[in-house]
């Protein structure tokens, strides 16, 4: 029984260190298709609702231009980025641009939250 607990411990702990360096995704959503990349940067789904959460580390301090391009049948899909604090600093909808200043090191967490959504969507930042 102490081995189990051990063991469960252990994984916590690595789940949250993977989380908290943005190699884990918190996810809880409901879809008939979701095709995901890696690092969550492009999707397509069918019939999506909930929300995929993930921590992201930029490589330098600077302003960086965001580009949100979904392409919807159906429905609504919004990408947040949230600051350390978990304050919100930026939100996107449906195919926005918009300019976003980072500082290195820091963790940021983008957001997608599906609203019975059909399509794909991409985010990329430069």
């Amino acid at each position: 029984m102490v081995k189990v607990i051990i063991i469960l411990f252990l994984i916590g702990v690595l789940s949250y260190f993977l989380y908290i360096n943005g190699y884990m995704v918190v996810t809880s959503k409901r879809a008939f298709m979701f095709l995901g990349s890696k690092r969550g940067k492009k999707a397509m789904f069918s019939s999506c609702t909930g929300y995929i959460k993930r921590v992201v580390k930029f490589k330098e301090s600077k302003i960086y231009h965001v580009d949100f391009n979904v392409e919807l049948e159906k429905g609504e899909v919004t990408l947040e980025l949230l600051d350390a604090k978990k304050q919100l600093i930026l939100s996107l909808n449906n195919s926005e641009i918009s300019q976003i200043k980072v500082e290195n090191g820091q963790r940021y967490y983008m957001v997608l939250r599906f609203k019975a959504a059909t399509g794909s969507y991409e985010v990329s930042w430069e």
